[in-house]
C-alpha cells in the first residue's frame, strides 16, 4: 500500500508552499507509523503517530483538510495500510514498547 505515501510524496513537490508543508507532515506521520526497528523511542512515535492517523482529532482533521485530502480519506489509508502489513507493530516490537511485562497486544488494539 505504498501508492499512498507516493501520491503524499508527489503532492509534496507539485503543490503550493503551504500544501506542500501540511503534505509533508503527513507523510512524516506515515513514515512513523512504518517504521520497522526496535528502538524505544521511535516505537513510541510510531505508537503516537499511529494514534494520530487514526482517531481523527480536531489538529488531525485541519492539517488533512490544509494539506487538501478529506481526513476519513487518509483515515482508510492508514488501516489499509495496517491491513497489508505497511503500519504494523511486530510481537519483538510490541515487547519492547510494553516491556513485555504487560499482556501481548497485537495491532488491532492500536488501530480503531
Amino acid at each position: 500500500m505504498k501508492s499512498f505515501s507516493k501520491t503524499l510524496q508527489h503532492s509534496i513537490t507539485n503543490h503550493n508552499s503551504e500544501t506542500r508543508l501540511f503534505c509533508a507532515i503527513l507523510y512524516q506521520a506515515i513514515d512513523d507509523a512504518s517504521y520497522k526497528g526496535i528502538d524505544k523511542k521511535y516505537l513510541r512515535y510510531k505508537q503516537e503517530a499511529i494514534e494520530w492517523l487514526t482517531n481523527m482529532s480536531e489538529d488531525f482533521c485541519v492539517i488533512c483538510n490544509l494539506a487538501n485530502y478529506n481526513p476519513e480519506y487518509v483515515k482508510d489509508q492508514v488501516k489499509r495500510m495496517a491491513l497489508h502489513g505497511s503500519v504494523k507493530f511486530t510481537q519483538k516490537q510490541l515487547d519492547i514498547l510494553f516491556d513485555a511485562s504487560n499482556t501481548k497486544r497485537t495491532i488491532i488494539n492500536l488501530i480503531p
